[in-house]
């Protein structure tokens, strides 16, 4: 089977946290209001369906650490934007530090009471590309609201990182 090795998921979560701030810099100009009562497509409101993108987060991170998590009651978008700068580093460190047969390695997990089995770069994998999913709802639903976010096209972040300048906005 193929897989991707770190210096790839790396790469990834860099991103995801890149993506991540534009995504909580965009609800920050939010009210209160707004980010509880507009409807999410699959949740009950942006802030459910960030609360619900962070706790996968922390799941999935958790089940490759071995470890369990609780996430704390997170009802400020501020609470919850120092909570993910704490969990983005703790990722990328986690991510830095693991070898090959570690991402190979076989855990087992629960997905709606169902036991599954996956190597751990799936796991990691997964989690990132569920976030992916869910900033592009949180992109439509902000653009609807008259607050756009810019545009989360992972080429651009690689323009930026490698010191290019992207032409467009």
């Amino acid at each position: 089977m193929e897989t991707i090795n770190r210096d790839g998921l790396l790469a990834l979560y860099t991103y995801n946290a890149y993506a991540n701030r534009m995504v909580l810099d965009g609800l920050a100009q939010l009210s209160e209001d707004e980010l509880t009562r507009e409807p999410s497509p699959s949740h009950d409101s942006i802030h459910g369906l960030l609360l619900h993108m962070l706790r996968c987060e922390v799941g999935f991170l958790a089940r490759c650490q071995e470890r369990q998590v609780q996430v704390p009651d997170l009802r400020t978008l501020a609470d919850t934007r120092l909570y993910w700068g704490n969990l983005m580093r703790e990722q990328q460190d986690f991510i830095a530090s693991l070898t090959e047969s570690d991402l190979a390695r076989d855990l087992a997990i629960q997905l709606r009471d169902r036991p599954f089995h996956f190597p751990m770069w799936q796991l990691l994998v997964q989690a990132f590309v569920h976030s992916t999913h869910h900033r592009g709802e949180l992109a439509i639903l902000l653009g609807q609201m008259g607050h756009p976010l810019p545009t989360l096209d992972i080429i651009i972040h690689f323009a930026k990182e490698s010191g290019q300048e992207w032409p467009w906005k």
